[in-house]
């Protein structure tokens, strides 16, 4: 059934009663002075008319009160001077270099690496503890130029040298190993005193029995020819210089030859000392030292003079002739053909009488 808006009635209020008994109704307490009211929030900004904008004042923007901090810059600066004395703490903590043994022979033809210096310089500080430095073994260096002094041995402990041959000796007593072991010692020292490294042999070395692939780059014996004089023997003058025959390396063996001869020439022509092929012997050609080396390694044996007719040359001009062979021991490690301005004369055997 449908029911008329109009004939609805809401239902009776109830009321409460008062202590009295009496059912009174509620009185809305008026806002007055004795009421608590709550302010309004309202937005912080004022609005200002469209035509005062111009001319109105920004209002004023409130600053944080800054903080006072007393230690804020020292902090920054301790922690810098900490960094800087760790990393430079830390710099100088190496090792300190090894010693380097005294026996050890530098390499003179070494390439230098560059080494880049230290973005800082670094102090050395006071050792707290003792490092012990790594012991380096030294390592055998192959010789460049090895020269025999011919007939020479060291002297044993009673005086008497150990020699299975003393060589040419003279009826006054000048021996020919007093000739070859000055020479061979001056020209050592020349070639030492260039960069090179030497060493000198003994005629008869042990070396030649602990290594029997002795392999210098240069290998040279200096002799003297015998002490003859007399109107029989006028073709006992001068030098000659020979290799091995037959040769394993002959090219170089040659040129070998050819560099001494070249240099040495200039000393002895000076004092009418020829180059004596013709006396080039079997005992130079089969030289018992050739075949106890590399037979690769360029070699030769020189007689620097005959102890008679070249007795003057031979005693008193020893350093022009150690100066000839050290200029072409050198010239011949450089690689120079060293060719001289004449051939040299092809040797024939001489049988001495």
């Amino acid at each position: 059934m449908s029911e008329d808006s109009s004939e609805f009635k809401p239902l009776p209020r109830r009321r409460r009663k008062s202590s009295g008994g009496e059912n009174k109704p509620r009185k809305r307490q008026a806002v007055g002075a004795g009421t608590p009211s709550v302010p309004r929030r309202t937005s912080r900004r004022r609005t200002i008319p469209a035509e005062d904008v111009t001319d109105a004042p920004r209002p004023a923007r409130r600053r944080r009160a800054a903080r006072k901090n007393s230690f804020g810059w020292f902090k920054y600066v301790a922690l810098m001077a900490f960094v800087g004395v760790g990393g430079y703490i830390l710099l100088n903590l190496q090792p300190a270099p090894p010693v380097v043994p005294s026996d050890i022979t530098p390499e003179p033809n070494a390439t230098l690496v560059p080494t880049s210096a230290p973005f800082f310089p670094i102090i050395p500080l006071p050792q707290i503890l003792p490092t012990a430095a790594p012991t380096l073994t030294p390592t055998p260096s192959i010789p460049e130029i090895a020269i025999v002094a011919g007939h020479w041995a060291p002297e044993a402990t009673d005086g008497v040298p150990v020699v299975r041959d003393s060589g040419a000796v003279c009826p006054d007593g000048l021996r020919e190993v007093e000739i070859t072991k000055s020479v061979a010692d001056k020209t050592l020292a020349m070639m030492e005193r260039r960069g090179y490294r030497t060493i000198l042999l003994q005629e008869f070395d042990p070396l030649y029995e602990s290594e029997p692939r002795f392999k210098p780059r240069v290998f040279l014996s200096i002799h003297a020819d015998s002490c003859l004089t007399g109107s029989d023997y006028s073709y006992a003058t001068g030098y000659k210089i020979a290799h091995a025959q037959p040769s394993d390396n002959e090219s170089e063996d040659n040129r070998l030859v050819t560099c001494l001869t070249r240099h040495f020439d200039q000393v002895a022509v000076k004092y009418d000392k020829p180059f004596n092929a013709n006396t080039i012997t079997r005992n130079m050609t089969e030289y018992h030292a050739f075949r106890k080396i590399d037979s690769t390694t360029p070699a030769a044996i020189i007689e620097l003079g005959f102890l008679g007719w070249d007795r003057d040359f031979l005693v008193n001009r020893q350093d022009e002739m150690a100066r000839g062979l050290a200029i072409g021991l050198e010239e011949f490690l450089k690689g120079k053909t060293c060719l001289p301005a004449t051939a040299t004369p092809e040797p024939t055997e001489t049988v001495l009488p």
